[in-house]
């Protein structure tokens, strides 16, 4: 199969591109360049109606991502454009950042499961980091005294998981079963939040990134996956398939995973996704204009799938090819 578009991308409009070239129309010329017939745009967006963002999207609002799909009229007449975003789920709160309002201004949703790096938002702290937080909270109210009760708990607060490390670098946690843990459980709550039901019913939904754990470390994530067992991402994709949720086949995670394709356990995932009759869509999650070229491993990662056609989300079967 040929895969002739990228619905995951995030340009200047995103506050963590780097690129700084990678203006909207970079984009659209790139994406011509490389033959594709679709191009969305998906910068991080947190809907400004929600309460709760936190500090990084408070600034990612839509009004902000509506200025760069006015560079959209300067695509090439071959390349169809969609304005697209990728919001938020906070777990730990079970909040959407993402109005049914708020998603009225675009073609089609993104909303990860796995920026587990977010914690207490997306995933909490480790019970054994939480213990730990605790033990500077005394600390720090037994030699500052004069410090009220809310200033202690903010300076503990403000601590960050790799500087508690190495005030206890003895701590052992088990990371895998933790993350683990925390992308399944995501994964289902995010299909049960009562915002996210009432989105999918108005627009194309998929769920960016699956089972990919934002924060760990590429080396370990098949590691990390590969304890994740078949039951489970049956469990899981099943219940997206019955709310009629694409499952994206984020390439860039792909090979961030294992290029070895036969190894990867995010192939294995998409493949059972497709067995219990998963839709799905592609997308580089490019923060640059070269990232975009990634997408020419999307044909390889679809032909290793068996996927055809029908397997693709309905909005982009126009931009596919057997």
């Amino acid at each position: 199969m040929k895969i002739f578009h990228d619905v995951h991308t995030h340009n200047i409009f995103s506050n963590c591109c780097t690129d700084k070239g990678a203006s909207t129309v970079a984009f659209l010329n790139k994406e011509a360049e490389l033959g594709m017939r679709t191009f969305g745009l998906s910068n991080h967006i947190w809907d400004e109606r929600v309460k709760g963002a936190s500090y990084w999207y408070r600034t990612q609002t839509i009004a902000k991502a509506e200025e760069a799909k006015n560079a959209f009229s300067q695509a090439d007449p071959s390349l169809k454009t969609l304005f697209g975003a990728e919001t938020e789920y906070y777990a730990c709160k079970d909040l959407l950042g993402m109005s049914e309002e708020g998603a009225s201004h675009f073609d089609y949703l993104l909303i990860p499961h796995s920026h587990l790096h977010m914690r207490n938002e997306v995933m909490r702290d480790f019970p054994e980091i939480l213990e730990a937080r605790a033990v500077i909270r005394a600390r720090l109210a037994e030699q500052f005294p004069y410090l009220s009760e809310s200033q202690v708990n903010a300076m503990a607060a403000i601590l960050k998981e790799a500087d508690i490390l190495k005030i206890f670098p003895e701590l052992e946690i088990n990371y895998k079963h933790y993350i683990n843990k925390a992308m399944v459980d995501g994964f289902l709550s995010l299909l049960e939040n009562t915002d996210f039901l009432k989105v999918i019913k108005n627009l194309p939904v998929s769920i960016a990134h699956s089972f990919s754990p934002c924060g760990v470390p590429h080396v370990q994530k098949n590691a990390y996956l590969e304890l994740i067992s078949d039951s489970t991402f049956e469990n899981c994709y099943r219940k997206a398939a019955g709310l009629g949720v694409a499952i994206e086949i984020n390439v860039g995670a792909v090979r961030e995973v294992n290029t070895d394709l036969d190894q990867n356990q995010l192939i294995r995932a998409y493949r059972i996704a497709k067995d219990v009759g998963c839709s799905f869509t592609f997308g580089t999650d490019s923060h640059s204009v070269k990232g975009l070229e990634l997408i020419q491993y999307g044909g390889e990662i679809a032909d290793k799938l068996g996927l055809v056609k029908s397997d693709i989300a309905e909005f982009l079967q126009d931009a596919v090819e057997e």
